[in-house]
């Protein structure tokens, strides 16, 4: 079983181990990063849409851009994916001075993007022991 199909069939999508020893094993501070993280969510998932809807691609680029902040992280493989794939479209359309990225299905390619941060937000919350984990 590769990578991609563990995180579809419920596996792990973070490596909090690695931040873990980035962090000298300070699982206080590690908890701080979550929870800033966690509180941060919905106004980075806010951000994305008001973008989105707005079709302006600089300020999208720039969310997605601080998604990806978080992705590394919490060294989410399967998120990074996403957010490497959607920033190199974000900045051809830029190149190309595409209006609203014109032609682009925007929200049909960020599908894959809130369904990784979905997985990342419950397993971070499953980290800190909240059971109600759902985002």
């Amino acid at each position: 079983m590769d990578r991609k199909d563990k995180v579809q069939a419920g596996g792990t999508s973070c490596n909090l181990d690695y931040l873990l020893i980035n962090l000298g094993r300070n699982e206080e501070a590690a908890k701080r990063l979550v929870h800033l993280f966690l509180d941060n969510y919905p106004n980075l998932i806010g951000r994305l849409d008001e973008s989105l809807a707005n079709r302006d691609i600089p300020t999208l680029q720039r969310v997605v851009h601080d998604i990806r902040g978080s992705c590394v992280l919490f060294s989410a493989r399967d998120c990074l994916d996403q957010t490497h794939r959607i920033e190199n479209m974000l900045r051809d359309a830029l190149v190309l001075k595409e209006e609203g990225g014109k032609g682009i299905d925007w929200e049909n390619e960020l599908v894959a993007l809130r369904e990784s941060l979905a997985r990342m937000v419950n397993e971070l919350k499953h980290y800190l022991g909240d059971g109600t984990a759902s985002a």
